[in-house]
């Protein structure tokens, strides 16, 4: 009996985190920029890692309490815009959010970042010789386009 009571509970407590990651798993595409140079945008819903050696990020968190909210370190100034918007600048700045809806805009160079999720990106680079490079869904890296190049991202983006 006793057995039976703990099998009972521990099949309670994994069911539903087996059910959370369900939702997240086949339809998440990823994304991948190495040393960027102008804007990326994304907004969607998964987890964002990121840095860059000189520039900004702005993160726009509608929804309260569905993930962790901005985590911004290295900053050397930050500016609210509204109850849900804010910026952060410098040099040497690591950022992420991890869990619900949002929208990150990364402007500057150095940009290295890891995307896993769904939505929109849109990538734009300085226009320059080498404006660092950029792969979905783990296929081969290209040149971060010189233009303004917005695509949807899924696990079937190309």
């Amino acid at each position: 009996m006793r057995q039976l009571l703990t099998f009972a509970m521990l099949v309670a407590l994994v069911l539903p985190a087996a059910s959370a990651a369900r939702d997240k798993g086949p339809s998440d595409g990823t994304l991948s920029v190495r040393d960027g140079r102008g804007t990326i945008t994304i907004s969607g819903r998964g987890g964002v890692i990121g840095s860059f050696a000189r520039g900004s990020v702005t993160f726009s968190d509608p929804l309260d309490g569905d993930g962790t909210g901005p985590v911004v370190t290295g900053d050397s100034w930050s500016k609210s815009r509204n109850d849900t918007t804010t910026s952060w600048g410098g040099t040497k700045v690591r950022f992420r959010i991890i869990g619900g809806w949002f929208r990150i805009v990364v402007r500057g160079r150095g940009i290295n970042l890891s995307f896993v999720g769904k939505g929109t990106v849109t990538l734009n680079g300085a226009n320059g010789a080498d404006d660092g490079s950029y792969s979905v869904n783990g296929g081969d890296y290209g040149a971060l386009p010189g233009f303004l190049f917005p695509f949807p991202l899924s696990s079937t983006s190309p």
